[in-house]
C-alpha cells in the first residue's frame, strides 16, 4: 500500500520541531499555513499579469481566510457533527454535550464550510468596494487558491480526515484513526482510501492546468467556473467512497456539492454571453485599482494622476474590456 511503500503512517503525530513536548507542529497546519502563504503570493503575481491592483488580492485574501475558517467549523460543526453540541449516546454510554464546541474553530473544519465562509467574506469585500470588479480579481484568487488547495489537501491526507472505505486499490493507506464504517465497525488498522489524498491529486492536475492557461485571454470569471465545474462533480463522485457523515443518502459535501455546481454553470452562462475577456498583458487597468493606490503608482511611474479624463489602459477583448 502507498502507506507503507513510502513508510509512513496516518494520521501523522505532531512533529516537536525543537525537541520539546510543550511545543508541537501538526503537519495539518503547517501545510494549510504554507498554503496560505503560498497561494496568496501566487495570486497576486496573478493579478499583476492581469494588471490589477495586488494590494486589493491581498486585502481579500484576508477576507477569504479568516471568514473561510469561521464558516468551515461552522460547517464541520452543525453538518458533520451536530450531537457533539448536545447529550447523545455512544456506544450505549450517554455523553454529555460540549455545545461551546461551536465556538472552538481549532476543533475540526469542512472546506465546504471554508468556500462558503471565504465567499461570503470576499463579497462583504467587494460589496465595500463597489468601484472594483468583482470577477477580474475572484479570477486572480482561484488562480491562487488551486495552488494553495494541493498543501491543504495535503494536510487533509496527513490528518486522514476523510477516511474512505476497504479497499485493495495501490494507493489504500493504513487508517490509524478511530472513525467506524457506515455499519457502526471500526476502520483502524484497515487499509482504506484516503479521500484528502486523491483531493490533492487532483489539486496538483487542476494547478497545472491553470498554469498552462496562463498566458490565455479568457472571459472574466473563466478561472472560478472551470474551478466550480470541474471540483464539485469530482468531489461528488468521491464521496461515494466515504464511509462516515452520510446524511439522507448522500454526504454534507454531495449536498452542497449539487447547490454549488448549479451556480457554476449560471455563472457560465453569464458569463458566456458578456463575452468581456480579460488579457494577461501585465499593462495596468487603473479603472480597476482603488483610486487613491492608482494615483500614487501612476506618479511614482511618472504618469499623470488617474482622473476624469485620464488615458485607461485596456486588455483587448471582443467588446473590449470594461470596468
Amino acid at each position: 500500500m502507498l502507506d507503507t511503500m513510502f513508510g509512513f503512517s496516518f494520521p501523522m503525530e505532531p512533529w516537536e520541531p525543537f525537541g520539546h513536548g510543550s511545543l508541537q507542529l501538526a503537519p495539518f497546519g503547517f501545510l494549510v499555513g504554507i498554503g496560505i502563504v503560498l497561494g496568496t503570493i501566487i495570486a497576486g503575481r496573478r493579478a499583476r499579469m492581469l494588471g490589477l491592483s495586488e494590494r486589493v488580492v491581498a486585502d481579500v485574501a484576508l477576507w477569504a481566510v479568516i471568514p473561510g475558517f469561521i464558516g468551515a467549523h461552522l460547517v464541520h460543526q452543525l453538518a458533520y457533527f451536530p450531537h457533539e453540541l448536545v447529550d447523545h449516546m455512544v456506544n450505549g454510554q450517554l455523553v454529555p454535550g460540549e455545545p461551546l464546541r461551536i465556538f472552538m474553530i481549532w476543533k475540526g473544519i469542512s472546506s465546504f464550510g471554508g468556500f462558503i465562509g471565504g465567499t461570503l467574506g470576499v463579497l462583504y469585500y467587494f460589496r465595500r468596494h463597489k468601484e472594483l470588479p468583482f470577477l477580474p480579481y475572484a479570477d486572480s484568487i482561484v488562480f491562487g487558491f488551486a495552488f494553495a488547495w494541493i498543501f491543504g489537501r495535503l494536510g487533509c491526507t496527513t490528518a486522514f480526515d476523510h477516511p474512505g472505505s476497504v479497499t485493495d486499490f495501490f494507493m489504500g493507506m493504513t487508517y490509524g484513526g478511530d472513525s467506524l464504517d457506515r455499519n457502526g465497525i471500526s476502520l483502524h488498522g484497515k487499509v482504506i482510501h484516503n479521500l484528502g489524498w486523491y483531493e490533492a491529486l487532483w489539486s496538483m492536475a487542476m494547478a497545472a492546468f491553470f498554469w498552462s492557461q496562463r498566458k490565455v485571454p479568457h472571459v472574466k470569471g473563466w478561472y472560478l467556473i472551470v474551478f466550480v465545474l470541474a471540483y464539485m462533480p469530482f468531489r461528488f463522485m468521491l464521496d461515494f467512497l466515504r464511509e462516515v457523515d452520510v446524511r439522507y443518502g448522500l454526504t454534507p459535501g454531495q449536498w452542497f456539492a449539487i447547490v454549488l455546481l448549479g451556480l457554476g454553470i449560471l455563472l457560465m452562462v453569464k458569463a458566456n454571453k458578456k463575452r468581456d475577456l480579460l488579457v494577461p498583458d501585465g499593462v495596468p487597468k487603473y479603472e480597476w485599482w482603488p483610486k487613491g493606490e492608482a494615483d500614487m503608482y501612476r506618479k511614482e511611474q511618472g504618469g499623470a494622476v488617474v482622473g476624469k479624463d485620464a488615458p485607461i489602459a485596456l486588455g483587448k477583448g471582443k467588446k473590449g474590456a470594461k470596468p
